[in-house]
């Protein structure tokens, strides 16, 4: 009888222990910094798994469980995720702390490469998106950046292609056109369910995008930012929503949003990225999505 106690015993112990092998939990030090282009964020640790988010070059997560080659990780939007190890370079919090305090720049453009050599002609280094962060080595003569990864891979940007990544300061009208002109870029962009990229996002991840350009960060999904800014009772003819403004969609609940261009036109992720308006007269009156407006929120 005791000796078979003993072998449950043991038994038990080398499932917990096979357990922990698949599954461990990293060190609350631990932390990640994304050096991809886009790192798809997964339900489950699987590549057949659905995206729930993206994260950009350069943005943090903090990493809470570790199985094979995958890592569940949390973002700086708080969600959390299965993301692989070659998403991002590990970091304790000495290493974060050295990064976030590093000059960096951010990238400006739906989409810029970073070269070997301050010449287009040179092999690339890595593709980046609009946000990314990369950290400023220092500014070249003939319009280029020296940047380096959060990796540690030394390369060049076009200056035109970011800025240095300091806290933007505008006034109301100044933010308004900016992120009109930020939304326009964007054009034609394709849908991605759970991207959160310049290259191809859902509604909310374009949204957030936009915002993340002009230094306002927003919540992840649409029903996250529809409960966000401030609440517009906005007339029937629309002439009380500002550019800038969100517009919420919905039937039993909220499950899309656009940028409002002012009045009676918005700009929205619904398959690629295009204008719609809510006048009837207009060729890209969107009657389903007029009769499926539920509410206008402001941020600035």
């Amino acid at each position: 009888m005791h000796k078979w106690i003993l072998y449950v015993i043991t038994g038990f112990c080398l499932f917990l222990s096979s357990y922990n092998c698949q599954a461990s939990e990293p060190n609350d030090t631990e932390f990640g910094i994304i050096c991809v282009p886009a790192a798809n964020l997964r339900e489950t640790p699987s590549h057949k798994a659905e995206m729930c988010d993206q994260e950009i070059m350069g943005y943090t997560v903090k990493l809470l469980k570790h199985q094979e080659n995958w890592y569940q990780v949390q973002t700086e939007n708080k969600y959390t995720g299965w993301m692989t190890d070659t998403s991002f370079f590990k970091a304790d919090r000495a290493k974060l702390a050295q990064w976030q305090a590093s000059d960096k720049v951010r990238a400006v453009k739906v989409l810029a490469t970073v070269y070997s050599k301050p010449d287009v002609l040179s092999r690339p280094i890595t593709h980046v998106t609009m946000n990314a962060l990369l950290k400023k080595i220092k500014t070249q003569i003939g319009g280029w950046v020296k940047v380096e990864t959060p990796d540690g891979r030394n390369g060049f940007m076009k200056s035109e292609d970011c800025v240095d990544a300091v806290k933007i300061q505008m006034s109301k009208e100044q933010l308004a056109k900016s992120i009109i002109e930020t939304a326009k870029t964007m054009m034609g962009v394709s849908y991605l369910w759970g991207g959160r990229s310049s290259i191809a996002c859902d509604c909310s991840g374009y949204t957030s995008t936009v915002f993340r350009a002009n230094g306002i960060m927003i919540g992840r999904d649409s029903r996250m930012q529809a409960v966000e800014g401030a609440k517009v009772d906005y007339k029937d003819d629309f002439s009380n929503v500002r550019p800038g403004d969100l517009l919420f969609f919905g039937e039993k609940k909220i499950s899309h949003v656009a940028i409002s261009l002012g009045g009676k036109d918005y700009i929205h992720q619904s398959g690629d990225v295009h204008i719609n308006s809510f006048d009837p007269n207009t060729q890209n009156y969107n009657e389903k999505n007029h009769k499926k407006l539920k509410a206008v929120r402001r941020f600035f």
